[in-house]
């Protein structure tokens, strides 16, 4: 049995592991990472990055559909679905191999086996050749996190997959049942929508996006059933039967329903993978399965630290990712502590919603003196200029300094656009700040200026008016 020592050892190669691995190598440290599955976790293997490849194409696929009317003449002839899931794994392929040679670029080596800790200096790791042992001065668990599974039941029936196994894509079902109207729920309500399934959406709670701003998830709801997406929240599903060849899903919402469909996907939110790590054993405290961390990202053994989706919060990988930068340069004699406020959220629905710091639901739970402004993307030029001008900018800042405290986009790129409001957020500038600094034109980041002038003079230039007070 081979046993090595490390100044760090991480558990998990995903978003949080993998980049926190690179990270202390930049400081110096002798580090080693595990992982039980590929390097990339979750997020590039089964998550983020085949589901976005998937989208991409399926949102091609309605450009294409709608050509005619930018005098493009073009027939849409289909999927060719092998061609389409090898996109997906190039894609994925590439991404993984990226990150693998990033890490053997920094000499960290990568341990492929399932951990546990044997006491709170050594992990074991059961690899195909053998038991490794791994001493360290310090750890950092980035375990991440696996879908949650409904207690309902027939969720174990043949046709109803997770959102993992729905990435794979071996076929387009002609209807289809999902189980949940989250950020995940609803990027899969728009990739199957568009490659032609019939979808119904099922959503336990009265709104579909929690997480994004209220006014924009309901703008978004608007939207996607003129699509043809059938959407309907306050139900609860009770069981799931085998009718035939087709699903028979039954619950209660405003009256009994029974749905028929070729296929259901469960997607009602994801839960830590922390099982058989044995941390409870060597005294790292758990909760709920969630990894219990202080503001520095410490457990309760002072010299193991957790990041990522293992710790809650926000199931983001760009979340993770930052957190473990955070996690090691602490483990590593630094001291910084995570600024939440100013971490955005990306729905790549169609279009796409993203925001950062406050909802206004969240300005107002908080008793905070706050104001919002918005700039509809119906007098922005360049949507116009894309036919993509459904969308709209709001912005949530305090009565009287104008300090940007939440902002909140649907429209074209808007994952892309987040970034300045981000920054801005981050800094507590000011709408005067951003209504201020020149933007491009024609652009769509003008409609974040234009917002803001709405929010500081009272009136946008191209849109009389959009301020409104709380």
């Amino acid at each position: 049995m081979e046993e090595l020592e490390f100044d760090l050892a991480i558990v998990g190669a995903g978003p949080a592991g993998y980049v926190a691995a690179i990270r202390a190598a930049q400081l110096g440290a002798k580090v080693a990472i595990v992982e039980k599955d590929r390097v990339g976790g979750t997020c590039l293997n089964r998550g983020c990055i085949p589901s976005k490849a998937l989208l991409h194409a399926a949102e091609m696929a309605e450009e294409v559909r709608r050509a005619h009317a930018w005098g493009v003449k073009v027939n849409f002839e289909g999927f060719d679905l092998q061609a389409l899931r090898d996109f997906r794994d190039r894609t994925v392929e590439r991404m993984v191999k990226g990150v693998e040679t990033l890490l053997k670029s920094y000499r960290i080596p990568s341990f492929q086996g399932e951990a546990s800790f044997l006491d709170p200096l050594t992990l074991k790791v059961a690899t195909g050749e053998g038991e490794v042992r791994l001493k360290a001065r310090n750890f950092l668990i980035a375990t991440g996190s696996e879908p949650a599974i409904p207690p309902i039941p027939g969720a174990n029936l043949p046709g109803v997959v997770d959102s993992d196994e729905i990435t794979r894509l071996e076929s387009i079902p002609d209807s289809l049942v999902i189980v949940g109207a989250g950020v995940i729920g609803m990027e899969l309500a728009t990739l199957y929508s568009s490659l032609g399934s019939k979808v119904t959406v099922l959503e336990l709670l009265p709104r579909i996006l929690p997480p994004a701003d209220g006014a924009i998830a309901s703008r978004f709801l608007a939207l996607i059933k003129k699509r043809g997406v059938e959407v309907i929240t306050s139900f609860r599903v009770e069981a799931i039967e085998q009718e035939g060849d087709k699903l028979k899903v039954m619950g209660n919402g405003e009256k009994p329903l029974q749905l028929l469909a070729d296929k259901v996907i469960l997607a009602v939110g994801r839960r830590p993978y922390t099982r058989n790590l044995n941390l409870e054993g060597i005294g790292v405290k758990v909760e709920k399965g969630f990894v219990k961390v202080d503001s520095f990202l410490q457990t309760s053994i002072p010299h193991i630290y957790a990041a990522g989706d293992c710790v809650g919060g926000a199931l983001m990988a760009h979340k993770a990712s930052y957190e473990g930068e955070i996690a090691v340069e602490n483990a590593l004699g630094h001291k910084r502590t995570p600024d939440y406020r100013a971490i955005p959220y990306c729905i790549y629905t169609s279009p796409e919603i993203a925001g950062v710091g406050l909802t206004e639901e969240a300005a107002k739970e908080e008793g905070i003196d706050y104001e919002v402004a918005s700039f509809p993307l119906t007098a922005n030029a360049r949507a116009w200029a894309m036919d993509s001008a459904e969308g709209i900018v709001r912005l949530i800042y305090l009565r009287g300094s104008g300090e940007l405290i939440g902002a909140h986009i649907m429209g074209p790129w808007a994952g892309e656009l987040i970034g300045e409001l981000a920054l801005a957020v981050r800094l507590h500038l000011k709408a005067q700040d951003l209504a201020w600094t020149v933007h491009p034109h024609p652009s769509l980041s003008e409609a974040l200026m234009e917002a803001a002038k709405a929010a500081f003079y009272g009136e946008a230039i191209h849109y009389r008016t959009m301020r409104r007070k709380s």
